[in-house]
This record gives structure tokens, sequence and C-alpha cells, in this order.
């Protein structure tokens, strides 16, 4: 017994030293990838204003707008690099998942569904803190109905955020945090990234809500639906008269009522489903039996 104590005592010592190396990314390494994503965004944007400021004399809205989307997209795409060779780095893998695992076909008119019942109560949200008529001139000069800005909202941004946010992040967080920390977490990065309060409020509790289903179907192609479909509802009150772009000002009372409860039973609904019927597909096992 006594010859084998050493032994003992050094396998002991080697599991109590043996570093646990996390996951990309962590509360720290987020903090750091927001200011990464910034910086990306101001580059891109200066690069942006020379093209803008060279075709200054001949005013073309729909060039500007073309630039825009190609700087926005840039950006998205430096930043979702930065975060993937971090991640492999890190973990000492050669690839990367961004988790384009396939879905039961009955998920996309669900989330669909759900989200657009979901969509009354974000326009609820986004009111809470009041804006003053020099910021709503401002986003009204800033929000445009050409078709490269209707593209970079409803399809390049649904993509390439939930890439980033959903198939980067949150899939990291998840493997570091709780699923309700790493959810939350995600979330409040999501609403940052917006750059101001009144779109950071809504974003952060749809955020919730794709943090939530992505966790439940570890896919992001159910959050790009998601997302499409806020952002497109959204896009759509644009070519609304301005005292009909809301779903208050368009139903009026007491139809708006009414709406705001149908829409909770609807979104409720269909959360109950998702809870209930939604599965990672790629971890079923052939005898219907999920793996983790």
């Amino acid at each position: 017994m006594d010859n084998n104590e050493p032994e003992d005592i050094l396998i002991e010592e080697q599991v109590d030293t043996q570093i646990i190396v996390k996951a990309y990314p962590d509360l720290k390494a987020l903090f750091t990838l927001f200011f990464v994503l910034l910086f990306y965004t101001l580059i891109v944007g200066a690069i942006e204003g020379v093209f803008i400021i060279n075709t200054q004399g001949v005013h073309l809205p729909l060039l500007e707008s073309f630039f825009t989307m190609v700087g926005y997209v840039m950006a998205l795409l430096l930043t979702i690099r930065y975060a993937v060779k971090k991640s492999k780095k890190q973990q000492e893998a050669s690839s990367f998942n961004f988790s384009f695992n396939k879905i039961q076909g009955w998920l996309v008119p669900l989330v669909i569904i759900s989200t657009l019942a979901l969509v009354v109560g974000l326009e609820r949200v986004s009111n809470f803190i009041p804006m003053s008529d020099a910021t709503q001139h401002f986003f009204e000069r800033m929000i445009k109905k050409d078709p490269f800005s209707i593209i970079t909202v409803v399809i390049a941004a649904p993509i390439l955020e939930e890439i980033l946010c959903r198939g980067v992040i949150l899939k990291g967080l998840l493997k570091n945090y709780s699923p309700y920390k790493a959810i939350l977490i995600s979330a409040i990065f999501f609403g940052v990234i917006h750059m101001n309060p009144w779109q950071a409020l809504p974003a952060f509790c749809g955020g919730l809500f794709l943090g939530w289903v992505f966790y439940k179907t570890q896919s992001v192609i159910p959050g790009m639906f998601i997302h499409m479909t806020i952002n497109a509802t959204a896009s759509m009150f644009l070519f609304l008269p301005k005292n009909k772009q809301g779903f208050s000002e368009l139903f009026g009372e007491p139809y708006y009522i009414i709406l705001c409860i149908f829409s909770a039973l609807i979104f409720i609904s269909g959360c109950v489903l998702i809870h209930k019927k939604a599965l990672p597909l790629l971890s079923i096992s052939p005898n219907n039996t999920i793996n983790y």
C-alpha cells in the first residue's frame, strides 16, 4: 500500500492542476468583441464616407445606400471572422460550425406566426422611451425605402447578426454559463450593438426569444426567420402614411386592445409548442432519443 501512495498523490495533483479551457466568448471577451465591432464599423464607415464624398457632385441616394449596405456587411463579416479565429484558437480547433443545423419543417411557419404576434409587443416596448423631435427627425432622415436599404435590413442584418450573436456568441456562452445566463447575456449584447435605446430595448426583448429558440433547436436558421420577420414588418410600416406607422394608429381603439390580447395568446401558444416539440435534429439518434 505504501509503495502505491506516492503515485496516487501524483495523479490527484495532476487532476487538481488540470487547466479547464473555456469556450469563446466569456464576459470579458464579449466586452472586447463589442469594441472590435465598433472599430470595424468606424473604419468601414470612414471608407464609405470617402466614396460618398467623391460622388457628392452627383447626388445618387441609391448609390449611397449601396455603399451603406456594403459597409455594413463588411463590418459584420470582419467581426465574425475575428470571433471565429478567437474561438478556434481558444479551443484549439481547425474548423468552426456556425450551427446551420437542420430544423423540423413545421418550425418555420410557427416561428414566423409567433414572431408576428411578438412584433405587436415589441412596438409597445420601443415606445417606453420618449423620443425628442430632433431624434425623430434624425431617424426619419436615416431610414430609407430604396431596395439596398431594404435588403440590408430584411436580409443582410438577419443573416449576419444571427451568425454572430447566436451562431458564435450564444453558442460559446452556453458552454460557459447556464442557459438562462447565456441567453440573457447574448440578448444584452444584441441590444447594445444597435447603439441607441429606441432600438436596443426591443432588440433585447427580441434577443431573449431568439436566444431561447436557438437553445431549443441548436440552429441559427429559425432565428434568421424570426429576425427577418421582425425587420420586414418594421420596414413595411415605412410605406404607410406617417399617421399610420404603428399598430395603435393603424387599427385604432378598441381593435388595438383586441389585437394585443390575441397576439399575446398566439405568442404564448407558439412558445409552448416550441418548448414541447422542437428538437435539435442533428442530436437525434436512430432510436429517437436525444443525445447532448
